[in-house]
C-alpha cells in the first residue's frame, strides 16, 4: 500500500490498519473513530468522517478501489438493484446518497460525508426503519443515482450526478416559463420563484443577485456591473423551499460544510446560450443567504496545431476517415455543450476535406407537429452530404441510425457519458456492440473545466488529500492552484472553460465493445499502456497552472466506478 491504494480481494485486515498503513487516517485518529463507535455505533469510516479525523477526499479516493472489496455484498446491491423505493429522487439526488438496501429494519444509507447531522434521524422518521449510512466512494453514488433515478425531478429541474445540475428557465416546447417574482402567490412551487428570480435578474442584466432571509421576508438584491443595487422584497414563508433548491442544484448540500460553500448550476433556455450561476452560502441569524453570479460561458476553441498535438491518435484517424469517405466518430460528453466542444474539435481537424457538411436536429417543430429524427434524416440524406452529424447514439430510428448511415457516409454522433470509456460501456450494454464495431473510427470524449483565474489562484497541495497511487496513475509533477473567487472572475458576468478531451480507438482485435464491458477496466488498461486518460489530461492542464485543480479531481472522483 505505499504505492497503491488498491486492496487486494484476499486481504482481510481491519479498516482502520488499512487506512492507517494507506497514510488516510493516523493511528490516533483511528483509535478516537473506533472510541465515538462504541459510544454511538455506526460504521468506522462514518465515524472517522463525522470527528474529523479523515480528509473527504482523501477517503473517497481509497475507496474507489477498495470499497468492492471491503462491502462486496453492498457495493454489488448498489449497482445491481438498491432499494431506491425507500427515499424519493429528489431528496437522493439533493443530498447525493442512494439507499443500498433494507434488512431486518436497518436501512444501508450510502452517502459520501457526515455533515448533515439531522439527515438520519430524518430518513429514519421517513423510512421507519434505522438507518446505517455508510461512506462510499462518488462514483458507486453517481453511477447509481443516474441508472435507477430519473433525472428531471420536477419540470426544468435536471440532475447530473457527475455534471453540474440544471435549472431550465424557460422552454416553451414544455411549458416552461419564468414567472414575474411579484406576481407569484406565497404557495407556488420553489422551482417557479428561483426562476423568476433569475429571469428577473437577466432582463436587468445585472451580474450579482443575493438572496438574503430576513424575519419576516426575503430580500433578493440585484446589483449590476456599475455597483448599483435594486432590491425586491418577498414572502418570507418560500425561503426554505429557495434555500433548499439552491443548494440542492449547486450541489453544496452534498459537499463537507465550510464557510462560504460554494457550487455552481447551469441554466438553460431554448434560444440562447448556456450560462452558469456560481453560487455562495453564507451563514447569517436568519438562515443562509445566497450571492448568485450570473456568467456567460466562454468555451476556448484549441487552433488545428494544439489539437494535432494534444490528440495525434485522432488527427491520424480523421486523415483515414476522410479517405475512407465513411465511418462513425462518437462525440461523448455530459452534455450539448460538452458535445459540441468535440465537434468543433473534428471539424477543425478535418479543415477542409468533407466540405459537404449537414446537421440533423433531434427533432424540429412545425406547424403540423413535430418531426420525427428519421424524416429529418431522409431529407437530409437527399442532399447528398459528405458528413452528416446526428441525433443522440441510439435515438435515432433503425434502420436510420447512425451506425447503418456510416456503411457509407461520415457520421458524427453525441452521446451522454462521463467519458470515452463510460461511452464505451453504454455502447456494449445496450447490445449496439456487434453492429458498431465495423464502422466506428473512434469515441472522443469532452468536458469543459474552469480555467485558473490569476487573481484568486491559491497554491493547492494534491499531497494532502491524494493517497499514494501507483506509477501509472501518479499525479504530474506542477503546482496546483484552486481559485478563491475573487471579484475579477465571479464579478465578471464571464466563465471561461477550456475543453479537454480523450479520444479512445477500437481495439484491433474487436473487443472494445464486448459483452461485460466495464469502464473502470479500460481506464485502467489505458493508463498501464501510458495513455492519459480524462482526468488525468485535465490534471496536466492544472499542474500547469492552466485550470482550478477542483474540477479535475472532481472528474477522477465520478470517472472510475
Amino acid at each position: 500500500m505505499k504505492n497503491d491504494r488498491r486492496i487486494p480481494a484476499d486481504d482481510r485486515r481491519l479498516l482502520g490498519d488499512l487506512l492507517i498503513e494507506a497514510g488516510v487516517a493516523s493511528r490516533a485518529g483511528v483509535a478516537a473513530g473506533l472510541e465515538e463507535q462504541k459510544l454511538r455505533g455506526g460504521r468506522l469510516g462514518f465515524n472517522l468522517m463525522k470527528i474529523g479525523k479523515v480528509v473527504p477526499l482523501s477517503f473517497h479516493f481509497f475507496l474507489q478501489d477498495g470499497f468492492p472489496v471491503l462491502v462486496p455484498e453492498l457495493a454489488d446491491a448498489m449497482q445491481r438493484s438498491p432499494a431506491i423505493d425507500l427515499v424519493p429522487a429528489g431528496l437522493a439526488h439533493h443530498y447525493f446518497m442512494v439507499p443500498v438496501q433494507a434488512s431486518g429494519g436497518v436501512l444501508d444509507l450510502a452517502v459520501t460525508g457526515a455533515d448533515s447531522p439531522l439527515l438520519i434521524p430524518a430518513l429514519q422518521e421517513l423510512t421507519g426503519m434505522k438507518v446505517e449510512p455508510l461512506i462510499s466512494p462518488p462514483s458507486f453514488i453517481s453511477d447509481a443515482l443516474s441508472r435507477f433515478y430519473p433525472a428531471e425531478i420536477a419540470p426544468g429541474i435536471i440532475y447530473r450526478p457527475a455534471d453540474e445540475n440544471i435549472l431550465v428557465l424557460s422552454d416553451a416546447a414544455v411549458g416552461i416559463r419564468p414567472s414575474d417574482p411579484e406576481l407569484l402567490p406565497e404557495g407556488a412551487p420553489p422551482p417557479e420563484w428561483l426562476r423568476g428570480i433569475i429571469a428577473r435578474g437577466l432582463d436587468r442584466r445585472v451580474r450579482r443577485l443575493r438572496v438574503e432571509p430576513h424575519p419576516d421576508s426575503l430580500q433578493v438584491w440585484f446589483q449590476s456591473p456599475t455597483g448599483a443595487d435594486s432590491g425586491l422584497t418577498l414572502p418570507g414563508g418560500i425561503y426554505p423551499g429557495v434555500a433548499s433548491l439552491i443548494e440542492g442544484l449547486s450541489g453544496i448540500a452534498a459537499r463537507p460544510r465550510s464557510a462560504p460553500r460554494e457550487g455552481r448550476i447551469s441554466l438553460t433556455a431554448r434560444g440562447r446560450a448556456r450560462m452558469a450561476a456560481t453560487v455562495q452560502a453564507e451563514p447569517g441569524f436568519d438562515g443562509h443567504a445566497y450571492s448568485i453570479d450570473l456568467r456567460e460561458e466562454s468555451i476556448a476553441s484549441p487552433s488545428r496545431d494544439r489539437l494535432d498535438g494534444d490528440l495525434p491518435a485522432l488527427a491520424a484517424s480523421l486523415r483515414h476517415l476522410a479517405e475512407e469517405r465513411r465511418g462513425l466518430v462518437v462525440l461523448a460528453g455530459p452534455g450539448p455543450a460538452e458535445t459540441e466542444a468535440g465537434l468543433k474539435a473534428v471539424l477543425t481537424l478535418l479543415d477542409d476535406r468533407l466540405p459537404r457538411r449537414l446537421a440533423v436536429a433531434a427533432a424540429e417543430e412545425t406547424a403540423s407537429g413535430r418531426v420525427p429524427p428519421a424524416s429529418l434524416i431522409d431529407a437530409a440524406l437527399r442532399q447528398s452530404p459528405d458528413l452528416l452529424i446526428a441525433t443522440e447514439l441510439g435515438q435515432a430510428d433503425d434502420p436510420r441510425s447512425a451506425v447503418a448511415l456510416a456503411r457509407d457516409r461520415v457520421i458524427l454522433a453525441p452521446l451522454t457519458a462521463v467519458d470515452a470509456f463510460d461511452a464505451a460501456e453504454q455502447i456494449a450494454r445496450s447490445g449496439l456492440g456487434r453492429a458498431i464495431e465495423p464502422v466506428i473510427t473512434g469515441i472522443l470524449a469532452t468536458r469543459l473545466i474552469e480555467t485558473l483565474c490569476r487573481s484568486c489562484g491559491v497554491p493547492y497541495d494534491l499531497l494532502e488529500v491524494v493517497p499514494p497511487s501507483p506509477r501509472h496513475r501518479a499525479i504530474p509533477a506542477g503546482e496546483f492552484s484552486a481559485g478563491a473567487g475573487c471579484a475579477a472572475c465571479r464579478g465578471s458576468g464571464v466563465l471561461n472553460l477550456q475543453p479537454v478531451f480523450e479520444f479512445l480507438r477500437p481495439s484491433p482485435a474487436g473487443m472494445l465493445f464486448r459483452p461485460g464491458c466495464r469502464a473502470a477496466v479500460l481506464r485502467e488498461d489505458r493508463l498501464r499502456e501510458g495513455e492519459a486518460t480524462l482526468a488525468m489530461a485535465a490534471l496536466r492542464k492544472a499542474a500547469l497552472g492552466q485550470v482550478d485543480v477542483r474540477e479535475p479531481l472532481r472528474l477522477m472522483l465520478h470517472e472510475r466506478h
